[in-house]
């Protein structure tokens, strides 16, 4: 069961759950017969593309991360092809009692998603704009639970950006870390295409332009100074990211930094 729970990435769907949460938080929606269906949809939804994407990363993973349940030899590409569409059958039906704008964001991140594992991936920069989009669109999704979302008027809209530029500078950080595995099997990420030092150059650039974005919601006048101060702890861990030379270093600090972000917009919306 340990293997089970492994191949989901939990970290990575505890993070969809508090995307879709603070959506809902920023845009005022508090009604928890919707928001309790919507997170577990969020949940097993980003779990199953977990699952698919481990499916599809086999052979890479082996060289990459031979010790993931696929290569390893925990989890059969059967098995793990049936829990993916398990877990995202689920997902998607649970999306059916929230509301209707939901259901539809959430079978098309299912979509997008499965795609992604399949073939975008490995296509530079489409396989990061893709990615960087679903962990943005968790945002938006939790403006969608109550189905009546000015997202034009809302921090939501910001706070997807910001983390569309921060997950891009922390996708393209952990491709050149992935580089020999994803070099060996045919990949055509970023780095091999470019080169390692420029990659790195280049998910800096997204990582600072993150930190910059963040006092949008001030210059807005949606949020004031206690966003401001909260926001500087996240704006300096994503520029601190762009002085490391290791790419798995940068790439956890990038991730630091989106935490922080989060907790920031929540300290906004509280105090305005």
């Amino acid at each position: 069961m340990n293997a089970y729970w492994k191949i989901i990435r939990p970290n990575v769907c505890f993070l969809a759950v508090l995307g879709v949460f603070v959506g809902a938080v920023l845009s005022s929606v508090y009604d928890v017969t919707l928001i309790l269906p919507a997170l577990a949809a969020a949940f097993f939804i980003c779990a199953g593309g977990n699952v698919i994407n481990d499916f599809f990363d086999f052979e890479i993973d082996k060289i990459n991360k031979p010790k993931r349940p696929l290569p390893s030899g925990k989890i059969s590409p059967g098995r793990a092809l049936s829990y993916y569409l398990l877990l995202s059958a689920i997902g998607i039906g649970l999306s059916l009692f929230v509301s209707a704008p939901f259901f539809w964001i959430a079978v098309f991140n299912f979509m997008v998603s499965t795609l992604y594992a399949w073939k975008l991936k490995k296509i530079a920069i489409i396989g990061n704009i893709t990615d960087s989009f679903l962990a943005a669109v968790t945002f938006v999704a939790g403006g969608l639970i109550a189905g009546n979302f000015d997202i034009l008027n809302s921090p939501v809209l910001i706070l997807a950006f910001i983390a569309f530029l921060t997950t891009m500078g922390r996708e393209i950080f952990k491709d050149v870390e992935d580089m020999k595995g994803d070099k060996a099997l045919g990949a055509r990420t970023l780095p091999i295409l470019l080169g390692g030092a420029v990659s790195m150059n280049i998910a800096r650039m997204f990582a600072a332009l993150g930190a910059l974005s963040a006092v949008l919601p001030y210059m807005s006048r949606m949020f004031g100074e206690y966003y401001v101060l909260s926001a500087m702890p996240c704006m300096w861990v994503l520029l601190y990211s762009t002085t490391l030379k290791d790419p798995k270093s940068a790439q956890k600090m990038v991730k630091t930094g989106m935490f922080l972000g989060i907790f920031a917009f929540l300290v906004g919306a509280y105090f305005g």
